[in-house]
Formats: C-alpha cells, structure tokens, sequence
C-alpha cells in the first residue's frame, strides 16, 4: 500500500490556505528516495497576500504589552517542549538527519524562545544624560513585517534563531 503523499498549504490570516494556482515541487526523503510530501511555489501575489497580511497585524499586536507578547512566545515554548519528538521525526524524515541531530535541531529553539520570554526585562528604554541638561534616548520600536528564509540544512532551527524575538519586540 502506497504511503498518501501530503500537500502542504500556505497559512494566511489564522488559517490554512491553498495557493490555487501555484506549482507544486515534491518533498523528498533522502534516506529512502521516496516523496514525503509536496509544496507549493507560491507566486508574488502569494507572498504579497502574506505581507499585507502581517502589516494588518502589526497595530494590534504591536500595541500589545511586551509581557503579554511574551505569554505568547512562553505558551510556544511549552508547544515545542511538548512536541519535541514529533518535530524531530519530521526534520529526520524530510532532511536526513538522525535522530540526535534531529532532536537538538528542535531543543535550541527552546532556548531561544525562554530568551525572547525575557525581554520584557532586556528591552527597556534608557536616558542618558549626556551633560548639564541633554539627555539621550534609548527607545525600542517594532520595524514591522519580518520573514526568514529557510535552508534545507537546517529547517527548524534557523527561523527560530530570529522570529520568536521578532515577534516579542512587537514585529508580525
């Protein structure tokens, strides 16, 4: 019996999506040279969906409290320590790696995340008084819409080294 090849789907606005009329491209298992899966070649108007999206986003979470952004990043946290195993099997299956790397892949983010849950004590303005009546600012903003790009080699870690930081600084 035929393993079901699964079809990945874009998410946009809190919900999965397919991208219509993009190409697809086949996922593969290195280790046992069979496809696993396929993924869509979103277009320009895919990813520009995405951003108008995210920039949608950005007054409402960014007007967020930094603590409570932080909640958030804590909860995925717990998620990727409850989950920890069946990443890694799908970063063992999709890229080849064996279990232990598999699985350190998956554990730094968790380091990462418990870093962008302490911002709300690391990212505090400052002044500064620089002489008799002038004061220098240290004040943080959110830049707006973020991505990261993805290398094969290392699918999990990589954007978690940035986003969960990202996200908590206020950017969508």
């Amino acid at each position: 019996m035929a393993a079901e090849i699964a079809t990945v789907t874009n998410y946009l606005n809190g919900r999965f999506v397919s991208p219509g009329n993009a190409d697809y491209i086949p996922v593969m298992n290195p280790g046992l040279g069979r496809q696993i899966a396929r993924v869509p070649l979103s277009t320009a108007e895919h990813v520009d969906a995405a951003v108008t999206s995210a920039r949608a986003a950005l007054p409402g979470w960014s007007g967020m409290p930094i603590k409570e952004r932080a909640q958030v990043l804590y909860r995925y946290r717990g998620l990727l320590i409850k989950d920890a195993r069946e990443l890694a099997d799908l970063v063992h299956e999709e890229n080849g790696k064996t279990h232990g790397e598999a699985l350190a892949e998956v554990e730094k983010p968790v380091e990462v995340a418990e870093f962008a849950c302490s911002m709300p004590q690391l990212a505090v303005g400052e002044i500064l008084e620089a002489s008799r009546g002038v004061e220098c600012r240290i004040e943080r903003y959110p830049v707006g819409v973020v991505a990261s790009i993805t290398p094969f080699n290392f699918p999990n870690m990589v954007p978690n080294w940035t986003i969960p930081n990202a996200l908590v600084l206020g950017n969508t």
